[in-house]
């Protein structure tokens, strides 16, 4: 079995116990295997203290400001909210302290939710409607603007598009998976522009590019099932690829989320691993947080993180239904 065909299979069961060998979770035959690692790396790289949580906000249900799997998130500075899309296909908006604001629910979800959403340059929520091939933009009190796209491999068509990332011209890049696995660009409008990338594993290839995450005139993208991010141009070129499979620093498995914060850093949330690992540019370990559990600084299926201006990190901890704060 392909690492693309594991990726897909990781999507679609999305939960603990899912797969199982021999009646045994694999999630958890990998669990002591992950603990020996995260010792090892403790002698590797400082971290600090990495099972310690500051908050822990929302929780599992179906009311305001609760959640069930959550996987998509954003933070706008300017606004100092957060925006979290759930397997239930509700926006939610939340404020810096956690509390709930305001949300909506996606028109259709019948055959499947969001994994991105993105603040854009024109202050809306931008989200990859994964299932309905399809890029919607909302007010972030959840008036619907425009949309755009539909199930296709031709220009301007998408196949489950997972991401929306923006320049400083303000194009509007969308990555997808499914057989298509590039990246398109659009103008603001959603009038198609050119594309890049394309199925495989070679360099300029990818196999679920999951999040776009612009860094000056550099595009980063994790590219999921191929265990590594890759960095091109403004124009789609191909610059180079930092990590490869692994446990280990500068290594990743399944690296869904990607975001750069205050200090230019980024931050990969690995839904392999069950880790977040947070590296420079150049693709140097600087730290890591989170170990396999339930408890207070504990993971399951972490599928993105964000920073916000104070400096703080909230990553949506999908098996179990909730937001974590953490400081590196």
């Amino acid at each position: 079995m392909t690492e693309a065909v594991n990726c897909r299979h990781l999507e679609r069961s999305e939960g603990p116990g899912s797969s199982c060998v021999n009646g045994r979770s694999i999630a958890g035959s990998f669990a002591a295997l992950r603990m020996t690692a995260f010792f090892m790396l403790l002698l590797v790289v400082g971290c600090g203290d990495r099972s310690t949580a500051d908050a822990v906000w929302a929780g599992g249900g179906r009311g305001a400001g609760e959640l069930v799997y959550p996987r998509a998130i954003d933070y706008d500075a300017q606004s100092d909210t957060f925006i979290v899309i759930d397997r239930t296909a509700r926006v939610q908006r939340y404020d810096a302290d956690g509390k709930f604001i305001n949300g909506w629910r996606m028109p259709e979800w019948e055959r499947g939710k969001p994994v991105g959403v993105s603040f854009g340059p024109d202050g809306n929520v931008w989200i990859a409607d994964t299932h309905y091939h399809r890029v919607m933009v909302y007010t972030p009190a959840g008036e619907l603007v425009k949309q755009f796209g539909e199930r296709g491999s031709g220009p301007g068509d998408f196949e489950l598009p997972t991401d929306v990332a923006f320049d400083k011209a303000g194009r509007v890049y969308v990555g997808e998976y499914g057989g298509n696995d590039r990246v398109q660009v659009f103008d603001q409008s959603g009038e198609y522009l050119f594309q890049f990338g394309g199925f495989g594993s070679e360099p300029g290839q990818f196999s679920r590019p999951q999040a776009l995450v612009f860094v000056g005139d550099e595009l980063f993208i994790t590219d999921s099932c191929n265990h590594r991010i890759e960095v091109y141009s403004a124009d789609g070129k191909y610059l180079r690829s930092i990590g490869k499979s692994g446990s280990a620093p500068g290594q990743f498995r399944f690296p869904y989320g990607l975001f750069l914060d205050r200090e230019g850093t980024l931050i990969v949330t690995e839904y392999g691993n069950t880790r977040i690992q947070r590296l420079d540019t150049a693709g140097k370990t600087l730290a890591f947080w989170g170990t396999p559990g339930r408890l207070p600084g504990e993971l399951a299926y972490p599928w993105a993180t964000v920073a916000d201006k104070r400096g703080r990190c909230v990553v949506i901890d999908a098996g179990n239904a909730r937001m974590q704060v953490f400081r590196w």
